[in-house]
């Protein structure tokens, strides 16, 4: 048999092009649960509902990135009235506990609620091993943060369902650390992505990620529409913009340029703000400076930590602490600038400082009574906004403090008045905050959005309008207002050209309007043919180009519900490929055929041959992971090394079933693991010999990399020219009825 695999390789019966095309196209939409949802989603949240369920019931977890103000909390609680009959355990930011529990409580689903912030302080509740929701999940995209060593460990064994709107902040890695907290590293190895982590680590992206994360197109059209604006920065602006610039330019700051540079940034992104952001950055200097001038006399080194605090409003900026100096206190920063820091900030003080052109802008806006939530990036800025706009009826509201003019009120108050609409004429007309408004929250009664100051990143762009572009929001369109840098700030910040860069990495790995082309183009595809009779088997379609489009599903043997569907284009070169435009072009072109015609035998045998090595490459990709475990961690490999220790002690001494457990063991360590799983190896790589015998025999249990997979085709349509004679087509036929394992998948 000169190719073991084409015996496998059924074509099945003749049947019209159109219904083939039909089958492959639903074929590739992902999986979705037969499940009833609740009457309390909408129809355009339903797919999700059945998507998510499905990639929990798969995986052991799922990520929803449906769009800001879409629902994502009904979605979830559906998922988790389908999964749990007890309590289910949500994990949400603090400001957004009692919008969850009043939204549970209406819908009639049990939850125990434990904020982020409990988290990071390692209180998580006990007990319970159902479904866990992770609201606001970009939260614990990196692990080394206290949070996420908590949360990794605890939800070793648990499913989670992950929300967020926005997943990826600075890098594309960011999505693999949520994954990974539910999901193991491999867990899309029959779909040829043998690791998670090194796929996202590199910056790649693969369609296969559509069966983990999902994100819904059709909720927008619930949404209001979206107005952009952008109002450019007044000549006066530019002119003080130079002034600080010149300022600024006269400190020393550090005798480490990178240090120098962060200080820096602080000072003109504080500048860009408002003169009394301005101001406060040069006073906590000061301080700064202060304590590090005490600490040298002290003879101690100014801690690392004090300078992070000052620079705490760069926090959604990518910047790596471990690369500065460290220790080294007398050359971390600049004692000479003191002098001058207290002219500047005397000169800062006067009133004729105070003259600012840009809150002129924003009254310019307010004037026409719009409800408008206004977005600043320091407390500063917002005690400045509320006294400056005193006549504008200006509610506010920070971390830690709320009010309504001059008068502190809860929190919960404040933003209670613009969670609807309301007729009281003493009603707080707009709304001044820094960015703890901007995740989660359900403010329907705005109708404007306004930047006044620029975040760092995409993510925070995203969540501030998702307070107002919602699902149940009154009005029709909301506007997006943003005030612009002066010229000579941008020119030195980058802040536009860091936002313009940072946008295009959700695309990279499928997510954002610019991402369709990686996976989420096969569930639009799907919906084109989902009115159209389906069919599998092979069919022609008549014309001058030739390839063949060929669509296989390859599963565990014996597992059908864990199979994985794949649609290849292969042309008249030998080369074969997913890509959209090459499988979409031709599904479109066969789905007008409706005549049966016989494909050329000759022709078709040459194409299979060469669907064969396609078939092959992925069946190796998932047979060798059982042998080549990519990137092994180094605790991994110490605990492999002292199980071979364990090993060859229960062969000397023919203990089977200490064999078996240790066969499961080194199963485990070699699989791919959550975040949790590897935390756990390393606590193994750290324990004595003695130890390890007792510590193993608790490992989870690890489904093992299939060895038999079945390879079934789900169609085939072959183009070019009609067949010259009249016989018929010669079908491959199979000597055994076995299916095909891996055993034949070796060259």
């Amino acid at each position: 048999m000169p190719d073991a695999l084409l015996t496998v390789l059924r074509p099945g019966p003749l049947a019209p092009p159109g219904q083939i095309a039909a089958h492959l196209a639903r074929s590739l939409a992902p999986v979705e649960s037969p499940a009833q949802p609740p009457s309390w989603l909408l129809k355009c949240q339903q797919s999700s509902f059945r998507r998510v369920l499905a990639g929990i019931e798969r995986y052991g977890g799922a990520l929803l990135a449906d769009p800001v103000g879409s629902g994502k909390t009904f979605i979830a609680l559906a998922v988790a009235a389908q999964l749990n009959q007890t309590t289910t355990t949500c994990l949400v930011p603090a400001s957004l506990l009692p919008q969850w529990r009043a939204t549970a409580a209406r819908l009639g689903v049990p939850v125990e609620i434990c904020s982020h912030e409990q988290v990071s302080r390692g209180r998580l509740p006990r007990g319970g091993r159902g479904l866990v929701i992770v609201d606001e999940s970009h939260h614990f995209r990196n692990p080394r943060t206290r949070r996420y060593r908590y949360l990794a460990p605890w939800l070793t064994g648990r499913p989670a369902l992950l929300l967020t709107a926005t997943p990826i902040v600075n890098r594309a890695a960011d999505l693999a650390a949520q994954l990974l907290l539910s999901i193991r590293d491999d867990a899309l190895t029959l779909e040829g992505v043998t690791s998670i982590r090194a796929l996202l680590k590199q910056g790649c992206s693969a369609p296969a990620l559509g069966e983990l994360v999902f994100e819904n197109d059709a909720v927008i059209e619930s949404r209001p529409e979206r107005v952009v604006l952008r109002q450019t920065a007044d000549p006066s602006e530019a002119l003080a913009a130079k002034a600080v610039l010149s300022k600024v330019g006269t400190l020393k700051l550090s005798r480490c340029p990178a240090t120098a540079e962060l200080i820096r940034g602080v000072f003109l992104r504080a500048a860009g703000s408002s003169p009394a952001a301005f101001e406060e950055s040069l006073r906590r200097y000061r301080r700064l400076l202060l304590h590090a001038r005490d600490a040298l006399r002290a003879g101690q080194a100014l801690d690392r930590r004090e300078l992070k605090r000052f620079t705490r409003e760069l926090g959604d900026q990518l910047v790596w602490w471990e690369l500065l100096p460290l220790g080294r206190g007398q050359s971390e920063i600049e004692m000479s600038d003191l002098e001058q820091l207290e002219r500047m900030i005397h000169q800062d003080s006067t009133p004729d400082s105070r003259t600012d052109p840009k809150v002129g802008r924003l009254k310019a806006l307010l004037a026409d009574g719009t409800p408008t939530l206004v977005f600043a990036s320091s407390r500063a800025t917002v005690r400045y906004l509320r006294d400056t706009l005193s006549d504008f009826r200006i509610a506010w509201c920070t971390g830690d403090r709320a009010g309504i003019g001059s008068t502190p009120l809860p929190r919960e108050v404040v933003l209670g008045w613009f969670r609807a609409a309301t007729s009281v004429p003493e009603a707080p007309r707009h709304l001044v905050v820094t960015d703890v408004a901007a995740e989660g929250l359900d403010l329907q009664r705005v109708a404007r959005v306004v930047h006044y100051d620029l975040p760092w990143t995409p993510m925070r762009l995203e969540q501030r309008e998702g307070r107002a572009v919602r699902y149940g929001s009154s009005h029709a369109r909301v506007e997006v207002v943003t005030l612009a840098l002066p010229h000579p700030l941008e020119r030195r910040i980058r802040l536009n050209a860091t936002l313009a860069r940072k946008s295009k990495l959700p695309a990279i790995v499928g997510l954002g309007p610019s991402g369709k082309q990686v996976w989420r183009w096969r569930s639009e595809l799907a919906r084109r043919f989902e009115d159209l009779p389906a069919a599998t088997g092979l069919a022609q379609v008549v014309e001058t180009s030739r390839g063949l489009l060929a669509g296989f599903v390859c599963s565990p043997l014996g597992r059908k519900a864990d199979s994985s569907s794949t649609v290849l284009w292969i042309d008249d070169k030998a080369n074969w490929t997913e890509a959209p435009e090459a499988v979409g072009l031709r599904l479109e072109s066969a789905a007008g055929q409706s005549r049966t015609d016989e494909p050329d035998p000759a022709q078709l045998q040459h194409y299979l041959a060469i669907l064969a090595k396609a078939i092959r490459e992925r069946l190796n990709s998932i047979t060798g992971r059982r042998w080549n475990v990519p990137d092994p961690s180094p605790a991994a490999r110490v605990v492999l090394a002292q199980l071979q220790v364990l090993v060859r002690e229960a062969v000397r001494r023919h203990d089977p079933a200490a064999l078996a457990w240790l066969e499961r063991a080194i199963g485990f360590v070699t699989r791919g693991h959550t975040a949790g799983e590897a935390a756990l190896i390393e606590r193994l790589a750290k324990t004595r010999q003695g130890e390890l015998k007792a510590l193993i025999r608790t490992l989870p249990r690890a489904e093992p990399t299939p060895e038999h997979l079945e390879v079934k085709l789900t169609g085939l349509v072959l183009f070019g020219p009609a067949k010259k004679d009249t016989g018929t087509v010669a079908s491959p036929s199979c000597p055994s009825s076995k299916p095909f394992s891996s055993i034949s998948t070796a060259p």
